[in-house]
């Protein structure tokens, strides 16, 4: 049995699915897992109430490093500017395992200081961009990784809306993930950028190469949808990432004929891939405490916040 504390009772923390049969926040996930009991804590004492009640835990009124250490995994569900206190705390005297939401934190000072925390301590950080660790990206992975070993990649093609740093760096971190190397953003052009719901994080359009490929990151300013789609073409395939990633198809060209280049035809898709997407974060945090995983990914997370940032002019 693990033992687990959830910090901040908000959207992911719990109320995402409060009233809906979908499993996408840690205390469903956790409540629904019967490896796991777990307690809530919340700066806001109606928020932590509120969530103990309706999962029958129990809430805490206070957090120090005494009791963080009582917990095998800490989850930091709070906004992005409380993130650094708790990391600095956990890490300091801390569980086995923490898991953050993303972006870690938006000051470089701050980043740096909580790596060297990280190389220093035996707590593992584990950052939540989720979809590494849904079972359908990680198929995907391995697929990518076999058309690249006949066909060459040319042209990437991002669309996000609400901030660069909040939502396209999901885009980067699994583009790096997929692809198992790094994006340089020294040498990307932004195009536009509006501050559209972040006065530091506005929802920029950029394009820069990469391996070879053309990379074209499109922000939906001014929006009021959600929106998260990835395009990848290759010379003689695509994949493409729809619905958040929910949906992915992967299209091929068949044996050319004549002087026209063929239309790409559907090869398979897959539908429900960030289904109750929380089961699967929380598997693989399961994993890294049993030590089946071999490590987390917070110096790449902490990478990419501050490969943003210095991009961003921060």
């Amino acid at each position: 049995m693990y033992k687990a504390l959830i910090i901040g009772c908000g959207n992911i923390g719990a109320l995402y699915d409060f009233d809906t049969a979908a499993i996408a926040t840690y205390a469903k996930a956790f409540h629904l897992d019967p490896e796991i009991e777990f307690d809530v804590y919340d700066v806001d004492p109606g928020s932590s109430l509120k969530v103990a009640e309706r999962y029958g835990v129990r809430r805490l009124t206070g957090l120090n490093a005494a009791n963080c250490q009582d917990y095998d995994v800490v989850v930091v569900s709070t906004s992005t500017s409380a993130h650094y206190q708790y990391l600095s705390l956990l890490l300091e005297r801390g569980p086995q395992l923490v898991i953050c939401e993303k972006p870690v934190d938006i000051d470089r000072a701050r980043l740096d200081q909580l790596l060297r925390l990280h190389a220093k301590s035996e707590t593992k950080v584990m950052v939540n961009f989720f979809r590494r660790f849904q079972p359908g990206i990680i198929r995907l992975k391995q697929q990518i990784a076999s058309v690249l070993g006949e066909d060459q990649c040319t042209n990437i093609i991002v669309t996000y809306q609400r901030g660069f740093h909040n939502n396209a760096s999901h885009a980067i971190d699994l583009l790096e993930y997929l692809w198992g190397s790094t994006i340089d953003l020294a040498g990307a052009r932004m195009n536009h950028h509006v501050q559209d719901e972040f006065d530091t994080d506005p929802t920029l359009s950029m394009s820069c190469v990469w391996n070879g490929a053309n990379v074209q990151f499109i922000g939906l300013a001014g929006v009021r949808f959600s929106h998260f789609e990835i395009s990848l073409y290759f010379t003689q395939n695509a994949v493409l990432l729809k619905d958040g990633g929910n949906e992915i198809e992967i299209l091929r060209t068949p044996t050319p004929s004549g002087n026209f280049y063929p239309k790409l035809g559907l090869q398979s898709r897959e539908v429900g891939v960030l289904d109750d997407y929380m089961v699967n974060v929380v598997d693989h945090a399961k994993r890294i405490l049993r030590k089946e995983e071999p490590c987390d990914n917070f110096p790449e997370s902490v990478s990419i916040s501050k490969r943003i940032l210095e991009f961003q002019g921060h």
